[in-house]
Order: structure tokens, then sequence, then C-alpha cells
């Protein structure tokens, strides 16, 4: 069964038509931030000692809490790292109210004052509801949603408090058995009561690089399916006792139906886990060309996405880097194998000064390709006296997707500057995707470290066709993360994955955002559902959202 919503007349699609805004002097994002009426303000708890937990934050998610098809956001705070008599700051929920953000924390009951990295949203119980996982210094957690406008705190029942330092962290049911599992990025073995001070020529304080930490290893958590979890991190076989994870999308390399993990680590090799199949993993980062960049280096790496950006059928892989390091992009040449294109594709010479954090493809303009958005910003507050041609806070940068064919992709161009986006500059960690007003293009928040949280608004994506897409999972598994759909329009055929977690301490809309250029209907539409079924919907009209129940 399917639901079409928000249709637009034709007399607005011809309007859009005449008059795209791409090319003009327009601004491609506004700042709704004011209009949207939310006062989100990250707090850090700066200090001079400049103690590294302080500079790896904020993050947040964007979900629908309460299944009314618009998107409400939570946003995670930090807290004073010094004795202090004031109340401390607490995340916070905003409630998407006809498009101004209510803050209900209070009644929701989800005001966690931890010190707080980073969050994702998804329903781990398969009861219809999006539930929170947070992650902190500290113990993380879990929040079941009670589908009544409240929530509880279940991470004692749940067993996944994970107390260390956790980073990003995403939920996929890796072994199909009908709920989520849970995977944590773990950065270091840390404590304030520990915290190593570092300088620059010995006379200028800053914050830590990775090096002088002990890695540590990520937990996978499995869903035993009564509310409870169990730690599988080493029998799953994604042990790896010194790693820096910082960044975790779960993607199907290899298009063998089964959700494999790919990891952004900090200086230490990222890690690639192949799924077997039977709840196990084989960890293949080295073999298939995704653990170092292409002259065989290890990054400083942060932001993860996964998604087919050149339509060739199978999904690639893209991380974001610390300053004089490129950001890279890896293409899977069909099998789950990679090659590091990111120089190939013009990417390289403009990531390099740049200091990537939250990232994802997002196809701004909705023309069929997916174009990438990295939120940037140092973790040096001083890098000014460190090196001249770096900055603290820096642009958002936007590369646009040149297109071609599958066979003969042209590579990307940076027009960061025609998107009007070189106007501000940001200190950015989160990064947040998902279409807030719900008008058929991808809005983006962007979570500040000690800053503002900035909400853009897409002006120009819903100029060019498009059709948002829902799936309804009936087996538990409600949000049918792992899935893939497959749509074919204007001779062309475009593959999305419904992907949670991503990006950087971050939750994102899990609804599949196709833009489809100047097609006039979709002339097929393919669903492989994430125990593996496929259903076949035929052609449908564009310009919808449409929600699709599994059979």
């Amino acid at each position: 069964m399917f639901q079409p919503k928000h249709c637009l007349s034709g007399l607005l699609i011809l309007f859009l038509f005449m008059f795209s805004p791409l090319g003009s002097t327009a601004p491609y994002f506004r700042d709704v931030t004011d209009t949207m009426k939310l006062d989100f303000r990250h707090i850090n708890g700066f200090s001079v000692e400049r103690r590294l937990v302080e500079t790896m934050g904020s993050g947040g998610a964007l979900f629908d809490f309460d299944n009314d098809d618009d998107l409400d956001l939570y946003l995670v705070q930090g807290n004073s790292l010094s004795p202090s008599t004031e109340p401390p700051p607490k995340n916070r929920l905003y409630r998407n109210d006809r498009g101004i953000f209510v803050d209900i924390t209070a009644s929701a009951n989800v005001g966690d004052a931890s010190y707080g990295l980073g969050a994702v949203a998804a329903d781990y119980d398969g009861d219809g509801n999006r539930d929170l996982y947070i992650t902190n210094l500290g113990k993380n957690v879990l929040y079941r949603n009670n589908g009544d406008g409240t929530f509880t705190d279940v991470t004692e029942k749940a067993q996944v408090g994970c107390p260390l330092l956790s980073a990003s962290a995403a939920f996929a049911d890796i072994d199909r058995d009908g709920d989520l599992d849970l995977y944590v990025c773990n950065y270091v073995e840390y404590a304030l009561e520990t915290d190593i001070p570092c300088y620059y020529k010995n006379t200028l304080r800053i914050y830590c690089g990775p090096n002088e930490y002990h890695g540590i290893a990520d937990v996978l958590y499995r869903n035993n399916g009564d509310g409870t979890f169990t730690d599988i991190t080493k029998s799953a076989g994604v042990y790896e006792p010194t790693t820096r994870g910082l960044g975790v999308v779960f993607t199907d390399v290899n298009n063998d139906g089964w959700v494999d993990i790919y990891v952004a680590n900090d200086m230490s090799p990222n890690t690639l886990f192949m799924n077997q199949g039977d709840g196990t993993f084989r960890e293949e980062g080295v073999l298939r060309g995704v653990a170092y960049n292409g002259d065989g280096l290890a990054n400083g790496s942060m932001g993860i996405d996964a998604a087919d950006y050149d339509n060739d059928g199978d999904i690639d892989l893209w991380v974001s880097n610390f300053s004089l390091e490129a950001n890279c992009l890896m293409q899977n040449d069909g099998s789950g194998y990679f090659e590091d294109v990111t120089f190939d594709t013009n990417l390289a010479d403009p990531s390099f000064y740049s200091l990537g954090f939250g990232t994802r493809f997002i196809d701004f303009d909705n023309d069929g390709w997916l174009d990438l958005l990295v939120g940037n910003g140092h973790i040096w507050d001083n890098v000014k006296q460190i090196d001249a041609k770096m900055s603290y806070a820096q642009p958002v940068q936007l590369f646009h997707n040149q297109g071609g064919t599958p066979q003969n992709h042209t590579g990307f161009t940076e027009i960061t500057a025609e998107a009007g986006l070189d106007k501000t500059h940001y200190v950015v960690r989160g990064m947040l995707f998902g279409d807030i007003d719900t008008d058929g293009d991808v809005d983006v928040v962007l979570c500040q470290s000690n800053r503002p949280t900035v909400i853009l608004s897409n002006e120009v994506g819903n100029a060019n066709a498009w059709l948002t897409v829902k799936l309804i999972g009936t087996d538990g598994n409600t949000d049918a993360i792992g899935a893939q759909v497959q749509l074919e329009a204007r001779g062309m055929t475009f593959l999305r994955e419904v992907i949670c977690g991503a990006s950087y301490l971050s939750g994102n809309d899990l609804r599949i955002c196709f833009g489809l250029g100047s097609a006039a209907r979709v002339d097929n539409l393919q669903i492989r559902w994430h125990n593996g079924n496929v259903q076949e919907l035929g052609e449908l009209p564009i310009r919808q959202s449409i929600t699709f129940s599994q059979h």
C-alpha cells in the first residue's frame, strides 16, 4: 500500500521550472534558525587547559518522534567541566509544530545532563516509535519512546551504557532477525583527571591530537528482542582494540543483502567489517581498499557516508578528514572493492586546508546526481597563531556532482561561493540532514562547537522533480533500515539506501529523497527490503511523498 502526500499543483511546478534559482545570485541555502524559533547554543566547557573532549562535540538527531510526518530535532549539549553551582545545561528535544521548533524537553523527559557528544534515533523495540541513543563522556543513555510524547531512560535494563568516551553510533539489523542492533564508536582512553597538556612549539597551549592517547575498541550490541542487548564485539569479529572510532555507517557494499559496517577512525586505519551472513563479520579494510587513502596513509577521519554517487548501481564511500589532508571519495568497482578517486574527481585540492566533520551525499538541486556537503571547523581555536592560511571557523563546502554517465562520471566542482555558503563561517561538528519543511529537498542542521545551532533551508532543490519515499517495515525493523530502493526515470536508474547514522555524531532523516531532474514520472520503483524480499511498484507520479509498507 502507499500513501501520497504534499503534492504540488501543476501551476506551481511550471513556475518552479521557469524560475529556477540555480545560477542566480540568491543563496542556495537560507538561515531559518530564527524563523523556526530555535534557541539552542552548545556549551563545551571551554578552559585555558584546552581539554580534549571540549573540541569534539556536538551533534544531534533529526527524527519524527511523534509520527506526525514532520521532523523533530534533538540536540546534544556539552557541560561545564569545572565545579559549578549553576544548574547543568541539558540536551533538548524540539517538536516541529508547523515550522516552529517548540522545546518539549521537560515534558518528554529527555534532558540528559551528562557531557554529551552525539545522538541517533531508531525504533529498537519495534513498537513503531523511534527511540533515542545518546553518546557521552561517561555512560551513554538509551531513551525508549513511550508513544505518548514521553520517553523513559532504559539504559540499565538494555545494558548499553558503555561508560567510555563514545562518539557516533548507528542502528541496523545485522542478522536479519527483525530487530535493530547497535554499533557504538569509542574514541580514546580518557578521563578529565588524566587529560594530557599539549603545546605548539612548547609555548602555545592547544588541543591534543589523537596520538597522545591510547585508542580503544568500539562496541557492537546485539538486540535480544526483549528490550535488552548483548555485547558481541569479540564474538562477532569486530573487536579492534586500538582504533579511535569517530564515525560509522551501516551499508551493503557488496550487494549481498547483508549490511556491512564502515568506521572512520582518527589517525588509525579505517575499518570495514564485512557481514558473513551468520551474525559475524570479517575486517577487510585493507583488502578492499578503504583503510588508507590513495597514498597508503591513515587519515584523521571524522565524518562518513555511503551512497551511489555515480549512479552505477553500487554503494561508494566518503570520509571527511583533518586539515592538510584531502577528504576521501572511494569508488566501488561493483563487487565491494574500492579505489580512491578523490583527485580524479576534483575533490582533493578544495578540501586540503579545511577540517571536515559532519558530511553527507546530498542531491541539493534534485538533478539526480548526489552532491557533497561538508561541514568544517578546526579543532584549535587558536589555529591562526600556528598557520595564517587556516581559520577556526570555516565555510560549509558544497561540491556539485557534474554527472555524465555511470561509465564516465565527470567529477565534482566546488560551488561554495556560487551557493552563497562562503559568506558565513562556522565551527561545525555534527551535521544533520533531512527535509524539515517537507517541500521535496534536503535541509541541513549545523551543530556547532560552543556556538548556536543553525538551520539551513534548501531554497533550490524543489525546482526540479523529486520523489520522497518512506518505508515501513512490518517485522520489527519498522523504518526498514538496510532496505534499498531502485528507481527508474528518464532512462536512468537511481539506487538509494535507508541508512541510520552516517555524518558525525548525527542521526538523520530515514526517508529517501530522490532528485529526478526533468523527469515527468517514475517509470518503475523497486524495493529490496531489509530481509531480502523484493517488491515492484511500477509507474508513479512525481513531486510527492509516498509511503510503502513491507509485504
